[in-house]
């Protein structure tokens, strides 16, 4: 199903009008949903495992991503009845946003910005899009550049140690907003040859060591980070000199860590998820720019073919003319009215005609293959010798539709998607701005630990010495049992326990690379600003060289129109005359030729008065509305409207 409708529309909210119509179908929408899809929808999925329940196994699957079809969509194939495709402009465009590649590859763009986010919100930095301005004042102190994500092991001291000192305990920091869970056992046996055997009672010394930890740790935005460590350790021996043999050490460590100067509060830490939103919205501006020039040249390629077509229509029409009139000048030879010259300068004209046509004609089945480069994603099959026929009339100009350049201007600033990229990329360098102000100031972090330990295990029980010697080494006469179980009660009660609080303090002297970084920043804000005014200089420029080239179309236009028809009115007038004896063969030759040529520059004023309202839509960032192009579809390649099929019935708009 299709229908007729306006080539521009009207811009009500600037109070100008901006119409031209024309005779182009477009396609009726089919089964809308009620609810449109975001961007976000139409882009996908991000391909990503980040949930553990209750799969488990998912965070550590790679992604599955599919791969990219090169087959052309159905609908190419449904436009093709015996061997040529009927293409409107309308349906040009949908099939260019199912096949084009390049419009293809820029849809891996806002894939890469959602993906960007994920691995933002574990608090890493993001890759970058194209459109997108990366700061290099950026990454020094950066969360996860550098920053150790294991645990400090809870076995570094408490009641298994040996030399029993007290000790100040800092966990260390978790530089990831993701939670990250460890698990560490080994075992081990040694034998050590000892000096004498007065200390442990033996000269050989040989043990069996078997451990465990468990650590559970998280940083938040905030700048705040927390570790759990659980483990504990069993340790047999051979001397006889042990409380416990094997002796059963057990241990909780729970740190908190904050940052107060340095690397505090939510704007220091998560500066990366928020440039990571900010790129979806570049990416999504970046996508309509690259879109709405694809889309330009789709439609540019398009009139290139309607004026090809209509050449070759033209071409025909001078070989007719010639035909005719050679036609006329043999008999006229026969009966003797006229000399054979007049027959050999009719046979060269003809022969010049149908040299212009068959160029004309070979122009045509080039401009095809740009056509089938544009609306497929490979030429194979029947598309490698499918004839294409234009069917959309080229647009007429309407006095007084062209706005005034202000208004264009107006429009311009609103709707082309570089100023907002580089609006947005202004605001990630603000992100970048507060960052390094923030690494300016000295590290300051303060930390608390809560360490509990236990110690039991099978305890040895010591006699009472009788002689010297036992005073060294007294008898054993017995053992109490005891294991994990009295070391975790120990623990769990607190009989051991172990606190720690304090705060570490770093002061750069110089401050160099900071500063550094603070100052390119700012050279960076003060560039892009400058950049953003050249942009819109630049899009001014656009602005006014369309409107100009609007005007010019239109003027064009008309006169070549009042030169086919004062053409066209000589030639008659010619033929008339030379009928009667009163002109010459040469006369209406060159009558003919000048209505061709007249003909011929008709349509190429028509065409480059297409151009021009394409160059315009373009340079006022309205050539996807103009067209009735919807991002969301664009973005997610697949047109939400029913095809122009041939043979179907036409409704009127």
């Amino acid at each position: 199903m299709s229908y007729k409708r306006n080539r521009l529309q009207a811009s009500a909210a600037i109070g100008a009008a901006f119409i031209c119509l024309t005779t182009v179908p477009v396609c009726v929408a089919q089964g809308q949903p009620d609810k449109p899809l975001t961007f976000q929808q139409a882009v996908g999925n991000t391909y990503t495992h980040t949930r553990w329940f209750p799969n488990l196994a998912g965070p550590y699957v790679p992604p599955r991503v599919p791969a990219f079809r090169m087959a052309n969509t159905a609908f190419l194939y449904e436009l093709i009845q015996n061997g040529v495709m009927h293409l409107s402009l309308d349906d040009a465009l949908a099939l260019a946003i199912e096949n084009n590649l390049n419009i293809a590859v820029d849809r891996y763009n806002p894939k890469y910005a959602y993906i960007d986010r994920v691995r933002a919100a574990s608090g890493q930095a993001t890759r970058g899009i194209n459109g997108m301005f990366s700061s290099n004042a950026l990454f020094s102190g950066a969360l996860g550049g550098g920053i150790s994500t294991a645990p400090t092991s809870f076995a570094s001291g408490g009641a298994g140690s040996a030399s029993g000192a007290i000790s100040v305990r800092q966990s260390s920091a978790v530089g990831s907003f993701d939670p990250v869970v460890g698990f560490a056992a080994g075992w081990g046996y040694g034998v050590l040859p000892l000096p004498n055997a007065v200390l442990n009672g033996v000269s050989l010394l040989t043990g069996n060591t078997g451990y465990y930890d468990v650590f559970f740790g998280q940083e938040f935005p905030t700048g705040t980070s927390y570790s759990i460590t659980a483990g504990g350790e069993r340790y047999s021996t051979n001397t006889t000199d042990s409380l416990f043999n094997p002796e059963v050490v057990t241990g909780l460590s729970v740190g908190i860590e904050q940052n107060i100067l340095n690397g505090f509060g939510y704007r220091a830490n998560a500066k990366f998820i928020r440039i990571a939103e900010n790129e979806i919205k570049i990416s999504k501006a970046y996508f309509n720019e690259q879109l709405q020039s694809v889309i330009g040249t789709v439609l540019n390629d398009y009139w290139a073919l309607a004026q090809d077509k209509a050449q070759v229509r033209v071409a025909q029409e001078a070989v007719d003319y010639n035909q005719e009139l050679l036609k006329e000048n043999q008999e006229q030879v026969k009966i003797g009215t006229l000399a054979p010259l007049d027959v050999i300068q009719s046979e060269s004209s003809l022969a010049t005609a149908q040299q212009n046509l068959i160029v004309a004609q070979t122009t045509y089945r080039q401009e095809e293959e740009v056509i089938k480069d544009d609306i497929a994603k490979q030429v194979s099959g029947p598309l490698v010798t499918v004839t294409i026929n234009p069917t959309t009339k080229f647009p007429q100009p309407i006095p007084g539709s062209i706005p005034t350049v202000q208004a264009a201007l107006d429009i311009a600033h609103k709707n082309r998607p570089e100023i907002d990229i580089n609006r947005l990329n202004m605001r990630y360098e603000g992100y970048v701005l507060k960052a390094n102000r923030n690494s300016l100031l000295p590290t300051l972090d303060a930390f608390a630990t809560y360490s509990p330990s236990g110690l039991a295990g099978q305890q040895v029980l010591f006699g009472t010495p009788t002689n010297l010697e036992q005073l060294e080494s007294p008898p054993i006469i017995g053992h109490l049992p005891g294991g994990v179980s009295q070391a975790l009660s120990q623990m769990f009660r607190n009989k051991y326990p172990d606190y720690s609080v304090g705060f570490t303090l770093e002061m750069p002297i110089l401050n160099r690379a900071a500063q550094a970084d603070a100052a390119r920043a700012l050279l960076e804000e003060h560039m892009l600003q400058t950049e953003n005014q050249q942009e819109v200089n630049a899009i001014d420029q656009a602005v006014r060289e369309a409107e100009i080239a609007l005007t010019q179309g239109q003027a064009r236009i008309d006169a070549a129109q009042k030169a086919v028809t004062y053409a066209r009115e000589q030639y008659v007038d010619e033929e008339k005359k030379f009928k009667v004896g009163e002109s010459t063969v040469a006369l209406v030759i060159q009558m003919q030729n000048s209505l061709t040529q007249a003909e011929g520059n008709l349509v190429t004023a028509e065409s480059g008065y297409a151009q021009a309202i394409t160059q315009f839509e373009q340079a006022t960032g309205t050539v996807l509305t103009a067209n009735h192009i919807e991002l969301t579809d664009a973005v997610s390649g697949h047109m939400n409207r029913m095809p122009n099929i041939p043979g179907a019935p036409i409704t009127q708009h």
